[in-house]
């Protein structure tokens, strides 16, 4: 093998490995990125309720115009007020565990703070954890830590999810 066919080979062969280190770490920072509360995709969800101890109860509904409220006023939604109600689908979960070694009492889940439902999807939420601030959240049979980014979005008024707030009666 002459000498430049064998510094070519070399420098194929270390570009070969950098990629391959490359798809490695790739691979690796996607596994340990935060994974979201559900797989459901917020765009195919065509009902949303939302129950809470402390507000009113407030349904929604996907038609062809776009969001429609249909409790406690059976008026246009405001299409920005449900889209941040849908991202609570894609909050990501800081730790997971299985809900029966702990007592929902205590974290807020028995009965549950916010109970959201997403078409036939459940979603329990609890007390703020001290610490991190976190939202205990219950999904099936998971306990899951999610970074408080929307609780203050649940307790929202029904007239400030409206389309045109001043139609409310």
């Amino acid at each position: 093998m002459r000498r430049s066919s064998r510094t070519i080979f070399f420098l194929v062969l270390a570009v070969a490995l950098l990629g391959a280190g490359v798809r490695l770490e790739l691979g690796r920072e996607q596994a340990l990125a935060p994974q979201p509360l559900t797989a459901l995709d917020p765009a195919s969800v065509r009902r949303v309720e939302i129950h809470c101890r402390d507000c009113t109860t407030r349904k929604f509904e996907r038609d062809g115009a776009g969001w429609r409220m249909l409790e406690p006023y059976a008026q246009p939604a405001s299409v920005e007020a449900v889209a941040r109600l849908l991202n609570v689908l894609r909050a990501s979960v800081r730790t997971r565990a299985n809900i029966a070694d702990y007592d929902p009492v205590k974290l807020g889940l028995a009965p549950a703070q916010f109970t959201l439902k997403y078409d036939d999807l459940t979603i329990e939420i609890g007390n703020e954890d001290p610490i991190e601030h976190d939202r205990y959240v219950k999904l099936g049979g998971q306990l899951l830590r999610v970074p408080d980014r929307f609780s203050a979005r649940l307790l929202e008024s029904a007239e400030s999810e409206l389309a045109d707030p001043k139609l409310a009666h």
